[in-house]
């Protein structure tokens, strides 16, 4: 999407208020778009363009982008396109491309602080043990032992990026990370740091890792940082109300 190449960008030139904004805006506007997508394909069985990773993905970055009030409601409706079958799908009818260990890792992670925990056997969810550590000790509350944690994530996501054409299409089983967007902002792990910060759980104070060196790695914000207007997803939604005033959940209406 142009607004999360926008946010690399002006990370680059440090202009880091403007990388905020538009990755902020970016994952916003992906989580409604997959939202409306999700809530039009009840009574099929199609697939939305992405997969149970890809709204993962976009559930953790609201998360980092201090957007969290819309996790619930978006989690819900996945939650229920995926035991609808419809939308996406879980391990039972997986997608080709992916193992579903991310979207298993993520949304153990967004359960638990939902205080509905998802059961993986239920969805054929796999168990993966590198990402298992953080699903396991996120809620550590000494942060020098969750470090240890957290530096594991930071080398299991730097393990997983996908260098070649080969390793982003024949192996993409085995890297989850297939883009530079996805390969050098580290979603899940500004997430789960969010998560912390949301508990007043206190986070390392310096995470000595090459993937949390980079300006990427400081596009992430609290609730109420952003307060600029996205003008176009209000006009977006607007339209999307006009047309059927009950695509979006009540809470979002």
């Amino acid at each position: 999407m142009l607004e999360f190449s926008k946010s690399l960008l002006e990370a680059q030139a440090h202009r880091m208020e403007y990388a905020k904004q538009h990755m902020a805006f970016g994952f916003k506007r992906q989580l409604l778009y997959d939202l409306t997508e999700l809530m039009g394909k009840r009574g099929s069985s199609d697939r939305i363009i992405g997969d149970l990773d890809t709204v993962t993905h976009t559930l953790l970055g609201v998360i980092a982008t201090g957007n969290n009030s819309l996790v619930e409601p978006f989690y819900n409706v996945v939650l229920s396109s995926v035991t609808g079958a419809y939308g996406v799908f879980d391990g039972h009818n997986p997608p080709s491309g992916s193992s579903l260990r991310y979207a298993a890792f993520g949304l153990s992670i967004i359960s638990d602080w939902l205080g509905t925990p998802l059961d993986l056997d239920a969805h054929a969810l796999p168990r993966d043990p590198a990402w298992g550590q953080l699903v396991a000790h996120w809620r550590e509350p000494d942060p020098d032992k969750f470090l240890s944690v957290l530096l594991q994530a930071c080398d299991t996501h730097v393990e997983r990026i996908a260098v070649t054409e080969r390793e982003a299409n024949a192996l993409s089983k085995d890297f989850e990370f297939n883009s530079v967007f996805l390969a050098v902002h580290p979603t899940e792990i500004l997430a789960v740091l969010r998560l912390r910060d949301l508990l007043g759980l206190p986070n390392p104070v310096e995470i000595n890792h090459p993937l949390m060196q980079t300006p990427y790695a400081a596009i992430t914000c609290r609730p109420g940082e952003i307060t600029e207007r996205d003008e176009l997803l209000e006009r977006y939604l607007a339209t999307v109300r006009q047309r059927d005033p009950h695509v979006l959940p009540p809470e979002l209406s």
